[in-house]
């Protein structure tokens, strides 16, 4: 990053996803809420852990998710997944 660039946060990111939540047709809001309220009911535990201060695994789902939401479909997969390869060792 270098001093031209902008500094672009967390709060930054936020701001823009409430942006597009709130710019949405007001049926998929409605029907976003139906199933947060459905999440929070089925799933209290899971639901009020994800909106704690430790929900990693959520926040990582839910980036994940946000990042490929707006992509075309040939760009569904913007970052490969990193493979491990075991390879024997060379003997001389």
């Amino acid at each position: 990053m270098t001093e031209d660039e902008p500094f672009v946060g967390m709060y930054d990111l936020l701001e823009a996803l409430e942006a597009v939540i709130k710019a949405a047709d007001p049926d998929k809001r409605a029907a976003l809420a139906v199933t947060i309220d459905g999440y929070q009911e089925c799933c209290p535990d899971e639901f009020f852990w994800s909106v704690g201060a430790k929900a990693p695994t959520l926040l990582s789902n839910l980036m994940t998710s946000i990042d490929m939401s707006w992509r075309p479909e040939a760009q569904s997969r913007p970052r490969p997944p990193v493979g491990l390869v075991y390879r024997k060792p060379e003997t001389s």
